[in-house]
């Protein structure tokens, strides 16, 4: 119940006048910054030693009295300093890796978690729930989290919201066979992943009808753009989010502007900037969803066109991962490589190609972690998936942000 209400509200928001959405949205950042200072001792302290615990959120003006956070500063904390909740059993944990490449939990209750899926079919404009769509991408810990949920049941037993799940390991050409097999009409990626299979389509002279393809989880280049509709004739849906708050905003198809739902989430842009002629902010946020890990005037790192359109927002100047090439011709996108941030030890990595076509892997290992023992587990996993490619694996201090986004970049080919 507690989706379909939040689904109902979502569309009615889309729909009200500017004056009461903004008058609710005040009233629920006022909730937020509330609940957090007395629930989680992260806010509770920073709130105390800024000197605005007692501050009365009457305006928006009195909003920009809060200080911003970011990943940077919570990281500083224990996990439990920062949750509102001490029994952590019930929850879902997704991670992300964000600006500065360092591995980062980030907690919701399971109906928080799920409103993301209530945005991604609100972004699917004309979609079918009976009709199953399909996703590229590495997918084992979203179905062991949906199979303890009623989704499961819709899915099973209903035949609502199917979803064919391809895994990112399988080589191109046999992925394409498949997607062709399945007659897939919605297929969900990332633009490096569709890179690699737009090249493959190049290669053999192809074209794979597919009618709407629905990118995330990185910058959508215009090149990628292209690949997307000459080898696949799509028409296009961004959708843009962070770990953080998930499909966060959406264009319609084939658009540039998007569009967030505020009575998920109250944007600010801070710091503007020009960004090839154009004005950008730094993409600020309070998430009015998730009470379990609040994020209030949480900074994501993003640049945005700023626009003057209410619940709009503008082209988004994010992270654009590159893609490896192989020795024999395989390509490799960033999605495969998350892989890595599973090995206990690791506190940052990046791959880079160099201009020799080597593939090198820079980490930065925790503190007391043998170098010998890490590259070990680095090794076995790499030979599992890549057993014909050499990886040389140097080990750093840091990575510093490398990228002219100003966000960590975890796949680099050097030009």
């Amino acid at each position: 119940m507690y989706l379909i209400k939040y689904y109902l509200e979502a569309k009615m928001f889309l729909l009200l006048p500017e004056k009461y959405v903004k008058r609710t949205q005040l009233r629920r950042v006022r909730k937020a910054f509330e609940w957090a200072k007395e629930n989680s001792i992260f806010y509770n302290q920073l709130y105390k030693k800024e000197g605005i615990f007692t501050l009365e959120i009457k305006s928006f003006d009195d909003i920009k009295n809060i200080p911003i956070v970011d990943k940077g500063l919570m990281k500083e904390y224990e996990l439990d300093e920062l949750l509102t909740k001490t029994n952590k059993d019930d929850l879902v944990a997704v991670r992300t890796s964000g600006t500065n490449g360092v591995p980062f939990d980030v907690y919701s209750s399971k109906k928080e978690h799920f409103t993301s899926y209530v945005r991604t079919f609100l972004s699917l404009h004309g979609y079918n729930p009976f009709q199953k769509f399909g996703l590229i991408g590495v997918f084992e810990q979203k179905e062991r989290i949906e199979k303890q949920t009623f989704l499961y049941f819709l899915q099973q037993r209903l035949k609502l919201f199917r979803r064919k799940t391809f895994h990112v390991y399988t080589p191109h050409n046999e992925l394409l066979q498949q997607l062709r097999e399945q007659k897939i009409n919605l297929l969900a990626s990332s633009p490096s992943c569709l890179k690699a299979l737009t090249d493959e389509l190049e290669r053999k002279n192809e074209f794979l009808p597919i009618k709407t393809i629905v990118v995330s989880g990185e910058k959508l280049t215009e090149s990628a753009r292209e690949g997307i509709k000459k080898y696949f004739g799509s028409r296009i849906i961004n959708v843009f989010g962070c770990m953080e708050l998930p499909s966060m905003a959406w264009t319609k198809p084939d658009g540039l502007i998007s569009t967030y739902l505020p009575n998920s989430v109250f944007i600010e842009y801070v710091n503007p900037t020009e960004i090839n002629g154009e004005i950008y902010g730094e993409l600020v946020i309070t998430n009015l969803i998730n009470k379990t890990m609040p994020f209030v005037r949480y900074k994501v790192g993003d640049h945005v066109k700023l626009q003057d359109i209410y619940t709009k927002m503008g082209s988004i100047d994010g992270r654009a991962e590159d893609v490896l090439t192989l020795r024999n011709g395989k390509k490799i996108y960033m999605v495969l490589l998350y892989v890595f941030a599973k090995i206990d030890g690791i506190s940052q990595y990046r791959f880079v190609q160099k201009k020799n076509k080597s593939i090198y892997m820079e980490v930065a290992k925790k503190d007391g972690v043998e170098q010998d023992t890490l590259s070990a587990k680095i090794l076995t996993i790499w030979k599992k998936h890549f057993d014909d490619e050499p990886l040389y694996i140097e080990f750093k201090n840091d990575l510093p942000i490398i990228s002219k986004s100003g966000k960590f970049k975890r796949l680099e080919v050097e030009k």
